[in-house]
């Protein structure tokens, strides 16, 4: 007879217990453990790739099959990665509006009150959380928005979120102009001061913005969502050199995160502006003392990075900014380096402070579809963890066009990219344009396992024709041209053994190059 069933039972329950809240851990979106310059979900390596017409999506959850359509159109297309800004900014022909959608917190006899919560904004959020999850979509989650407070308190005309921000004085029942020196009726700074509440403590503000903060979190962490990585601010520029309050909350949401669930780690980053207005706007993107770029490597409080301004350049630069800035964060403890935001547009990063805003939105180029496509391309063969088309609307009626979104240009990318990522093991493959001779400027990028595998994507500058330095061996290689405008690989090859090669396009277009040795 067993004398000691209640022992067995307890037990074999521990562990249960244990087991199940590893898996948890296990399951969350975390930097992959065999090499963290990429992630990895649910315990395998995963590649982010993703497109969207909308940078709110989740406001899209209860019109019926909007959100879902998109997501199953992203996943249809080889997508996995999607941007959530957490704002109330609605697209119409005739630019933004910020009195359509739902705010977070619900409106007492006509006014917020910040104390309560609008279920309605809240349910969205849930059910596209969800939804994302179920396809096994990685939403990189934007917890501020400076386009949301920047206007004129009493000004409704134009791009002016302030005036119909809750965050307003004149709009909720909690607190009044005086009762902060951040707070200053009228027109505010391009980064409004209310964003300091974190640097100056201040006893009004930052209790209202902790609890919001929390009450993300809460959604994330309560309602098991796994596939979340966070982002401070989008676009942002505001602090002085230790580029505060960015750091305070990444930490703060770091450490509640802890709070709820002692193991949870949840990744966080800021996304810098790297042009004007922000105060560093005149250094250099490769300059180490710019703050913009040492400060979310260094800081402990930040985990991944995001440096999707960069996508704002083009050609060579473009690449070798981004192979620079991987250069110091590998010095630093490698990490996933995100671009939830892949522009059509060039941008003028490093651009100084102009005579008048204009100047600055004239200064923006459309550099045509092929290189709008090649930047894609050229980040991920720099070594991106992840990369997204942004919206591909306007910002204004008649502006440039914002990226490739989920448009059928953007829908062909993602493809082929998936397409092409099923032919190679990118997670054991490194930038390596060493290799490359005989190759024109922006002629073609590499990544390589050297010995093992190698590819190579030509933009379509120059003849198309490279040098490859191969490691000697005595087997031949297998040689596979992809045509990424068709998503087609072409005949395989053999290249006979030796210590290089010589790549030459098939013809016109952006292509890849794939080389493997025919043993392994």
């Amino acid at each position: 007879m067993n004398m000691n069933p209640p022992r067995v039972k307890v037990a074999a329950i521990g562990v249960i217990i244990v087991l199940l809240f590893a898996g948890s851990v296990h399951a969350r979106i975390q930097p992959y453990a065999q090499n963290p310059c990429y992630w990895e979900y649910d315990g395998q390596p995963v590649f982010l790739i993703g497109g969207s017409d909308r940078d709110n999506l989740f406001h899209w959850a209860g019109e019926g099959t909007k959100l879902t359509d998109h997501l199953d159109l992203l996943k249809n297309s080889g997508g996995n990665y999607i941007r959530c800004t957490m704002n109330s900014r609605e697209y119409t022909p005739d630019g933004y509006r910020w009195d359509l959608l739902p705010y977070p917190f619900a409106k007492v006899d006509g006014k917020y009150d910040l104390r309560k919560w609008d279920e309605t904004y809240w349910k969205k959020l849930r059910t596209f959380l969800s939804e994302t999850k179920r396809r096994g979509i990685i939403v990189q989650l934007e917890i501020w928005d400076r386009w949301n407070e920047w206007g004129n308190s009493n000004v409704t005309k134009g791009a002016n979120g302030w005036f119909h921000s809750p965050w307003n004085p004149n709009n909720n029942v909690n607190y009044d102009w005086s009762d902060s020196p951040l707070l200053k009726p009228g027109q505010t700074p391009f980064y409004n001061k209310f964003h300091l509440a974190a640097v100056t403590n201040d006893p009004v503000l930052l209790p209202y913005q902790q609890r919001f903060i929390r009450k993300i979190i809460d959604e994330v962490i309560d309602g098991g969502f796994d596939h979340v990585l966070f982002q401070i601010d989008n676009e942002s520029g505001i602090g002085d050199e230790s580029l505060e309050p960015d750091p305070y909350w990444a930490q703060f949401i770091r450490d509640y995160g802890r709070s709820k669930e002692p193991s949870c780690e949840l990744y966080v980053c800021t996304s810098r502006r790297f042009h004007w207005p922000d105060p560093f706007a005149g250094m250099r993107f490769q300059d180490w003392n710019n703050p913009d770029v040492r400060v979310p490597i260094v800081h402990p409080a930040f985990n991944y990075c995001d440096i999707s301004q960069n996508n704002g350049n083009a050609g060579q630069t473009h690449y070798d900014n981004i192979l620079w800035y991987r250069t110091k964060v590998l010095e630093h403890g490698a990490r996933p380096i995100n671009h939830v935001k892949c522009y059509h547009f060039n941008w003028p990063v490093g651009y100084g402070e102009p005579e008048t805003a204009k100047t600055f939105w004239d200064a923006r180029s459309a550099p045509g579809d092929d290189e709008a496509g090649a930047k894609f391309w050229r980040a991920i063969f720099a070594g991106a963890a992840g990369l997204r088309f942004h919206r591909h609307t306007t910002t204004q009626p008649g502006g440039l066009r914002e990226g490739f979104g989920l448009s059928p240009e953007g829908q062909r990318h993602l493809r082929s990219m998936q397409e092409f990522l099923n032919g190679i093991h990118i997670f054991s493959m490194t930038p390596h344009n060493d290799l490359l001779s005989e190759r024109a400027e922006n002629e073609a990028y590499c990544l390589a396992e050297p010995g093992r595998q190698y590819a190579v994507f030509f933009t379509s500058d120059a003849d198309g024709r490279v040098r490859i330095k191969l490691v000697p061996s005595e087997h031949p290689l297998q040689l596979r041209w992809f045509d990424i405008a068709t998503s087609r690989w072409e005949q395989k090859t053999t290249v006979p053994p030796g210590d290089t090669a010589l790549l030459k396009t098939p013809s016109a277009g952006h292509w890849v190059a794939v080389l493997t040795i025919t043993c392994l």
